[in-house]
């Protein structure tokens, strides 16, 4: 018995320096300065990130398309919208010329060395995860097929909705 406390006890405290080594993992902007997930999502109510690859043609359909969703449906409701790129393949160079091309209404970071995503498990691209004000992981959405932004909209409201986290909901 003394076994399984002291290992779910070890076992919280992983978690926690899971959650600070995230939040001190850098991310580059389209600057090319860096800071941490902690400063990026610090200022933010709510946020959903969408990690993405800019040369996946599935990842640039759901951000143009969520884009939209997210503009009519969600964005009132106090929750930014950013984007993640996770290429490895060495088109930094591309990305922001990509992204200036574009009239997206949204912030665009580097995970340089897919540090970021390893620590949140991700493995398909594009991956969606709706944060909380308290940095709380609320609900996540692998994939994307022509559609899926609608229902990942309505899912992201109900997980606002039924948390009550979000001060201002309608």
């Amino acid at each position: 018995m003394k076994a399984l406390i002291f290992f779910l006890g070890f076992l919280s405290f992983s978690f926690d320096i899971l959650s600070q080594e995230l939040l001190n993992m850098p991310l580059r902007t389209l600057n090319g300065s860096m800071i941490t997930v902690d400063s990026m999502v610090s200022s933010r109510k709510g946020i959903i990130l969408v990690f993405w690859e800019p040369m996946n043609t599935t990842c640039y359909n759901n951000l143009e398309n969520l884009q939209e969703a997210w503009s009519s449906n969600i964005k009132s409701l106090g929750v930014d919208l950013v984007a993640i790129c996770v290429d490895r393949e060495g088109n930094y160079a591309k990305l922001k010329p990509l992204v200036n091309g574009k009239s997206w209404d949204f912030d665009v970071f580097v995970d340089d060395n897919g540090g970021v995503k390893r620590l949140l498990g991700i493995n398909t691209i594009p991956y969606t995860i709706l944060l909380d004000e308290n940095k709380e992981v609320k609900c996540r959405y692998s994939g994307y097929c022509s559609g899926d932004e609608v229902q990942l909209c309505n899912k992201i409201e109900h997980c606002l909705k039924t948390s009550g986290t979000l001060k201002d909901l309608k």
